[in-house]
């Protein structure tokens, strides 16, 4: 037999195992996984971009997006490798203790994943708000799956894990309007007190920034041998706190002392606990 036979002979025994039943029963079945499998990966990516959009901010939501798409891909791509006959079994082996190895060095990404999933649902806060974390007080910079970034008020960045925020108690003090501030005078014991007060509220109804509704206030605290302490509460629009700190205190020491009053600036306060969001730790 020459040579061109046995060539013949060989692309048409290769043909005839490529065309045989089983063979076009695979392709089909490998063909029908591609497609089905792609465009249901591609039915669950849009559905999932539609929902994160909404509840996650927009990095957060764009990683989660590449998670599903490429994820979905590679399993549709193995389901198919594996139908058409390609042993599997050792990169999935493989594939498998490197996803317990990376499970057991992940934890702590992982637990701030899913904290951060329950964060964003919550809709706590956002990008812009000021948020209170223990001893930390700063603007969010950014909200991502894993953590928060705060920038304090002197300038440094904090960077804030989620798992952090899910198990303690957040203090949104820019999720309402309104705040209050609070000025502690203390009055000398021998002072008229009517008179002092009387003052003090015609300094309060005279002031722009002070809102009319919650109305100021004013309490008598307590006695003491170095005097009368008294609380004077004004509540404002946020965004006007250094404005109204510096034309408040300085009018009511001035009409004090008109009057012949000098008392003392104990503290000054800002509330925060009356006036913002408070966010308590999940159980």
């Amino acid at each position: 037999m020459s040579t061109g036979q046995k060539l013949l002979d060989s692309v048409a025994g290769w043909f005839h195992d490529i065309v045989s039943a089983d063979s076009v029963k695979t392709a089909i079945s490998v063909f029908l996984i591609l497609v089905l499998g792609l465009a249901l990966v591609r039915i669950v990516f849009i559905m999932t971009r539609r929902f994160s959009r909404k509840v996650l901010p927009k990095r957060s939501a764009s990683t989660l997006d590449r998670l599903i798409k490429y994820g979905g891909y590679t399993l549709v791509v193995l389901m198919a490798t594996k139908k058409a006959g390609f042993d599997v079994s050792a990169l999935l082996g493989a594939a498998g203790i490197a996803g317990i190895a990376i499970g057991f060095a992940a934890q702590t990404s992982v637990a701030n994943i899913i904290s951060g999933l329950f964060l964003f649902s919550e809709k706590l806060f956002s990008e812009g708000d000021i948020l209170q974390v223990d001893s930390i007080t700063g603007v969010v910079k950014t909200v991502d799956l894993m953590c928060v970034r705060l920038q304090t008020f002197d300038g440094r960045l904090v960077r804030v894990p989620n798992e952090t925020l899910i198990k303690t108690n957040i203090i949104n003090i820019s999720y309402f309007p309104q705040r209050r501030f609070d000025l502690w005078l203390s009055l000398p014991n021998d002072s008229d007190l009517r008179l002092a007060m009387s003052c003090i509220q015609r300094v309060l109804d005279a002031e722009p920034l002070a809102l009319k509704d919650p109305a100021p206030i004013q309490i008598l605290d307590a006695i003491t041998p170095d005097g009368t302490n008294l609380l004077v509460g004004v509540w404002f629009l946020q965004e006007n706190l250094g404005a109204i700190k510096n034309s408040l205190i300085p009018a009511v020491l001035s009409a004090l002392a008109e009057k012949g009053i000098k008392p003392q600036a104990r503290r000054i306060e800002v509330q925060e606990t009356s006036s913002a969001a408070i966010v308590s730790p999940r159980s």
